[in-house]
């Protein structure tokens, strides 16, 4: 089954679904962001100092200091050399798979590649990740994401530090950045990009990569033409750097519990330990948990002919208590 409704504000812990109260398991919002108090009001002083969105060219005159400075704050937080942020997480990893292709390389599209990530003629490998990882050779452009969605899988990168020098490495960061490790050892050039709307709350993107990297992508015409995100927005994210890790912690103990209260069982659902998520195929699972007072996602993605997925992220909005509830459902389903 897949569903729709429509909503005039964005959902917490609850919502209401066919006259019904239902835990809400459903979008993106990991951190429950919007309804921390740190980001409400650095938002609100985001707007009084910057109106709404300002539209800009990357090379424009008139320039926010707000906007390198997030960018400073941003690659600190992820430990990197350097960051560029972009108008949203498919800007980022087009502008980045742009800028590597004009240096020659071949475009090697992992399994489960996000179409943020696909270039015209190319397309996703149809073979196991292992078998991806063996068929990569010198001057390629490798990219993949940082975490199956929907449907989840860890993917091991320790073939990166055994990379040809010259290679380059695309991450698409976007389920697993501000909730989920993501450094990555690489013996090549390595860009990650991710979506800040996810966790971070922001509608904004990034890129993330060495000092080099950067300061030459932030040349090259196609982020020159691209537009910068909302500095209203940037100043929230910027301000609110120390609740991005509150809540990640939180995230994680919630995770944790989640896997703690499953393992030993076999259950229908997928699962990685540690990430604020599930996933199944299993017919009849969305109504049980339905039923259960529960409401996941239940649609095709990202091809809208393939059979719905059922898929969950467990939010900061969420209680322990809440993640009993959800396990003790899992583990009734038959």
């Amino acid at each position: 089954m897949s569903y729709s409704l429509t909503e005039n504000h964005i959902p917490g812990r609850k919502i209401g679904f066919e006259g019904a109260e239902y835990l809400w398991l459903g979008g993106t919002n990991y951190l429950d962001i919007g309804a921390h108090p740190t980001f409400q009001n650095a938002l609100k002083e985001g707007i009084e100092q910057y109106s709404q969105n300002f539209g800009s060219s990357r090379r424009n005159n008139l320039q926010f200091s707000i906007w390198e400075d997030f960018e400073q704050a941003l690659a600190s937080h992820f430990g990197v050399e350097s960051a560029a942020l972009c108008s949203s997480g498919l800007a980022a990893a087009q502008i980045a798979v742009q800028f590597t292709q004009q240096k020659g390389l071949t475009l090697n599209l992992a399994p489960q590649a996000h179409p943020a990530l696909w270039r015209h003629p190319h397309k996703p490998f149809t073979g196991s990740y292992s078998e991806w990882i063996s068929s990569h050779q010198k001057d390629q452009i490798l990219a993949s994401d940082g975490i199956g969605t929907p449907w989840i899988k860890r993917f091991d990168f320790s073939f990166a530090q055994a990379m040809d020098p010259s290679n380059y490495l695309i991450v698409d960061e976007s389920h697993r950045v501000g909730i989920h490790e993501i450094q990555l050892p690489c013996s090549g050039h390595l860009l990650q990009t991710a979506s800040l709307s996810k966790a971070f709350g922001l509608p904004a993107g990034v890129i993330l990569g060495s000092k080099n990297n950067i300061e030459e992508m932030k040349k090259d015409s196609f982020w020159v033409g691209s537009s910068p995100p909302n500095p209203a927005f940037c100043h929230a994210g910027l301000k609110s750097m120390e609740a991005y890790k509150e809540q990640s912690q939180k995230s994680k103990v919630l995770a944790d519990r989640f896997a703690e209260k499953l393992q030993g069982y076999e259950v229908a659902v997928t699962y990685e330990a540690g990430y604020p998520a599930f996933c199944s195929k299993a017919p009849g699972l969305f109504e049980h948990l339905k039923s259960s007072g529960i409401l996941v996602n239940q649609f095709a993605y990202p091809d809208i002919t393939a059979p719905p997925v059922c898929r969950a992220i467990l939010s900061t909005a969420l209680t322990l208590e809440d993640i009993d509830t959800i396990t003790d459902a899992i583990k009734c389903y038959a």
